[in-house]
């Protein structure tokens, strides 16, 4: 029988809610803050969307994407951290340390489950 998998952990929906946050403001950026010249931040939109409901609805290839959308957010706030240095560091510092975290979350619940079909 095909449903919808209900018995989630709460750190899923932690890191659902922080992709929430983090697709507003990549919105916000396009939009309000007028980067759109930014590549990255378009990319990060349409990835935090996808991942939001690939997260939700698809077991294993929603974590998967929500894994790499993840990573992909890390490598992008640690080239700002770079780049930028210091006029940057408080945002794309606690934003990189955060999907580090649920990044390695999300492999080991893959590793986890990669028995399980």
């Amino acid at each position: 029988m095909s449903g919808f998998n209900t018995k989630r952990k709460p750190a899923i929906y932690a890191i659902v809610a922080w992709m929430i946050i983090n697709a507003v403001f990549m919105a916000l950026e396009v939009t309000v803050f007028n980067d759109a010249a930014d590549l990255n931040n378009s990319i990060l939109l349409v990835l935090w969307i996808i991942s939001i409901a690939g997260l939700l609805f698809i077991r294993k290839y929603g974590a998967a994407l929500a894994t790499f959308t993840l990573i992909y957010a890390f490598s992008f706030n640690a080239f700002n951290l770079i780049y930028y240095g210091a006029s940057i560091a408080t945002l794309n510092g606690l934003s990189a340390i955060t999907n580090g975290i649920a990044a390695v979350y999300m492999l080991l619940s893959l590793v986890e489950n990669s028995g399980n079909k």
